[in-house]
Formats: structure tokens, sequence, C-alpha cells
């Protein structure tokens, strides 16, 4: 499940975080994004054969396009921003539905079993020392 829509990422600049072809609207390869670098200000996007492709305008004002994988971009600053909102209102949404005692518990339940469980063995091991 995607962590942000496409929408939220349409105006925003996107680094490479590998290399990463640059492609024509033919999906031919044009070039290469170097890791690390600005990819460009995202313009549109399109998918074609089930996959994402991030649309980009170079200096010329001619589309290019690069393939969208989950580690292909790193995400800075308002991006990082917006997928850290969403997450947030997804937790708020699944709050509402479940409950929130229902919901802490699933979300935060198997770490405090397991340190109760841990507090359980120390106090059992300090106890057969003495």
């Amino acid at each position: 499940m995607p962590e942000i829509s496409a929408d939220k990422i349409i105006g925003k600049t996107l680094f490479a975080k590998k290399n990463l072809t640059r492609l024509n609207s033919s999906l031919v390869k044009i070039g290469t994004i170097v890791a690390g670098s600005p990819v460009g200000e995202v313009y549109s996007w399109i998918q074609r054969n089930g996959k994402l492709y991030w649309s980009f305008n170079d200096f010329s004002n001619k589309p290019y396009y690069v393939l969208h994988t989950p580690d292909s971009f790193k995400f800075t600053g308002d991006v990082k921003q917006v997928i850290q909102e969403n997450k947030q209102e997804k937790e708020n949404i699944q709050k509402e539905e479940k409950g929130s005692i229902p919901f802490y518990i699933e979300k935060y339940g198997k770490v405090i079993l397991l340190y109760g469980v841990g507090a359980y063995l120390i106090a059992t091991y300090l106890k057969s020392r003495k």
C-alpha cells in the first residue's frame, strides 16, 4: 500500500536514492540520473503496463520520465512531512473505526506483553538467587 497518493507528490522535487534511468515518452532510455542528485520537480505521472512513472520537464520544457520503485527516491522536507501527515491521518481513521483501547492494544500490546514477561522473568531470577 502506498504511503502517499500521487497527487500529493505533484509539484515536489524528488532526489535519486540510486542511479535512475531517464526515459523519453516512448519509455526509451535517454540518460541516467546519478544517485543523490535532484531528479526534478514532478510535473505529472503516467501508468503503463502496471508501472508508475513520474513525469518531469527538462530545461527546454521537454518531458522525461522515471520509473517509480520503493527504493528509487529520497523524500526530503515537504514530501516527508506530507507522508507523515498521511500516516497520522490513516492512524486517526483506524483509531476512530476500532475505538481507542482496541487500537492501542493492537498497536502496543505485543511490546507491553514482552516487557511484562521480561520483568516477571527477571524478578523470578532475582528471587531464586536469594
